[in-house]
């Protein structure tokens, strides 16, 4: 136990030595409590680190959506995929359908989980990240920000849909959706079914080729259902009336 928790911790001196303190059994519950400690610190200040390079909007996890609201949304079989395994297979997900069900709260939830598993992710809104790509062309530094949206294990693009984009910015994010295909992971949500994403990205052509790329190995979600925001905000309404 104690060699195990050494060798996580990269404690080679420790290590080495070891072996010449194993006559002093009676300290053994006491190293290892302590070295416990030390790998439990240093995961809990790897997933801070993780959760805020993320650059999550905000803090959702899955305990604070309300499943019944929208039933037919399997939003359980979205939060099974925390373990990971799409990850190692480089596949993306799609969350498609109405707005205010819960598509980037969802991608977010499963961001934060993946973080806390060692996993890496980086998130962005789709008008964001074009807008970012455009600059980075413009102060030619382009390849250096490609590099850096290469690394993460899976790379969220949040509200894909909601605003088109120049031809210059749909290139651009068709470059992103080539760089990472079958090297990692895409999440995306988007308020357009497939055969719509033209009005996003402008050609035929382009969004062809774009689709065609990442519905390859794609896991899809439906989220078909009233708003949540609309009712929340409905509620709180109806809430001042009675005051």
């Amino acid at each position: 136990m104690i060699e195990d928790l050494l060798i996580a911790l990269k404690m080679k001196g420790a290590l080495e030595a070891l072996g010449r303190l194993q006559e002093l059994k009676e300290r053994d519950q006491f190293l290892t409590a302590l070295l416990k400690a030390e790998v439990e610190d240093r995961e809990l200040r790897s997933n801070k680190r993780r959760l805020l390079q993320a650059k999550f909007p905000t803090e959702k996890e899955w305990v604070d959506i309300d499943t019944s609201f929208n039933a037919s949304i399997d939003f359980k079989k979205v939060e099974e995929l925390k373990r990971g395994d799409f990850l190692l297979k480089k596949e993306n997900i799609c969350l498609m359908g109405q707005q205010g069900t819960g598509k980037t709260h969802s991608l977010i939830a499963l961001g934060r989980d993946l973080c806390r598993k060692g996993k890496t992710v980086k998130f962005y809104t789709a008008c964001n990240l074009v807008n970012l790509l455009e600059e980075a062309k413009a102060n030619h530094i382009l390849a250096k920000f490609m590099n850096l949206i290469a690394k993460p294990d899976l790379l969220v693009i949040d509200e894909l849909g909601f605003v088109p984009f120049s031809e210059n910015g749909a290139r651009l994010l068709f470059d992103v959706f080539a760089s990472r295909y079958e090297k990692g992971s895409i999440g995306v949500s988007t308020n357009l079914s497939f055969d719509k994403w033209v009005q996003v990205f402008g050609t035929p052509e382009l969004t062809a080729a774009l689709i065609d790329r990442f519905t390859h190995k794609c896991l899809i979600f439906n989220y078909q259902g009233k708003s949540m925001r609309f009712s929340q905000a409905k509620k709180r309404k109806n809430e001042k009336l009675t005051i």
